[in-house]
């Protein structure tokens, strides 16, 4: 294969490392660009390990765009009553963008990450595909990619399980990195209770005034002790009704209230998208869409139907029932292993 350059993003982990060296092996000239997004800078570890690949690793800052884009969001998304995903709003406003960004500086067309994931182009558009491992499939958090980006980017892990990819760092040599611990949860938060950082970044104490919990019926059953300690779904500190346990329902910010249900009247048979992606909205036509509002687990089986109710805004209805959606929760549309877009519960 011809020599072609391209921008990987780095993290220092095994799986944007392994994109590098797997791209080097199949020809490519690789350029590593660790996106500076949140707190400090640790270069030293990954400067050795790209200096081991012969790759040239420079930095590039997005702290600004991040805060506004994502961490602002978060915490503007719990205050207002909304149950934000950050990791779906970082990869499809900044980390895809920001490689591009990079790239082009660099006059390069190829951008590439360590995603678990396929990009295939079908009849002139490009598409995101579900990845081999099941477990670690991403394409759920890439619905608002756009094409622009989607036909510069290489996702090489995507034909990949975890375990095969680790057993390739090893068999090169690199059984360090093979073993080294993977990184969980909102890299902002850094292992704080999201409570705790939200109280601390924001400054406000809005949201720990308590106030009713109130059934269906309206009748106040209970106190809350504010707001920010309650998720749609949550059992714990609900109060029974008639020895049955009730589960929070809904958030109303303005009235500071909890409106607590019963565990099936969570489930539901439809709701409602905004802010919508889609690669071709004629697809959602088909009689083989399905739709996943979670990354893993408690999503709706079946094939789904969907209307255009306004310019911004879709109806979802599910052939069977979801359970303890919340506004501002991503939805993601497939036919079979391909996505096909996806927006936001309103």
């Amino acid at each position: 294969m011809m020599s072609d350059r391209v921008v990987v993003g780095m993290s220092g982990g095994v799986d944007s490392f392994m994109t590098a060296l797997l791209l080097k092996q199949n020809g490519y000239d690789v350029v590593g660009v660790k996106l500076d997004l949140w707190g400090e800078k640790k270069m030293e570890e990954l400067t050795g390990l790209c200096r081991s690949l012969g790759v040239e690793l420079l930095s590039f800052d997005g702290k600004e765009l991040f805060r506004q884009t994502v961490v602002d969001a978060f915490v503007e998304g719990y205050i207002s009553g909304r149950t934000p995903n950050p990791c779906a709003i970082c990869n499809n406003e900044i980390k895809w963008k920001l490689l591009c960004q990079a790239a082009d500086e660099l006059g390069i067309h190829h951008i590439a990450t360590g995603h678990y994931v396929q990009i295939l182009s079908q009849r002139g558009r490009y598409y995101v595909y579900r990845g081999v491992d099941p477990n670690k499939d991403q394409s759920y958090f890439l619905w608002g990619l756009k094409q622009e980006i989607l036909s510069r980017a290489l996702t090489p892990l995507g034909v990949y399980t975890k375990q095969e990819v680790k057993t390739i760092a090893a068999d090169n040599g690199y059984t360090e990195i093979a073993k080294k611990r993977e990184s969980m949860g909102v890299c902002f938060l850094d292992g704080a209770d999201y409570r705790t950082f939200i109280r601390n970044y924001s400054g406000k104490s809005v949201l720990e005034k308590p106030g009713n919990i109130v059934n269906a019926s309206g009748l106040v059953i209970g106190q809350h002790n504010g707001l920010l300690n309650y998720t749609v779904g949550q059992k714990k500190d609900i109060p029974l009704s008639d020895s049955q346990p009730l589960y929070v329902a809904a958030i109303d910010t303005p009235t500071n209230t909890i409106i607590a249900d019963t565990k099936t009247n969570l489930h539901t048979l439809e709701f409602r998208v905004e802010q919508t992606n889609l690669v071709c909205p004629e697809e959602l036509l088909a009689p083989d869409v399905e739709v996943k509002v979670r990354g893993l687990g408690l999503n709706p089986t079946g094939y789904i139907q969907i209307y255009q109710e306004t310019d911004e805004i879709y109806l979802i209805k599910l052939s069977s029932p979801a359970w303890a959606v919340a506004p501002g929760q991503p939805v993601a549309f497939y036919r079979g292993n391909r996505l096909i877009g996806g927006g936001i519960i309103c």
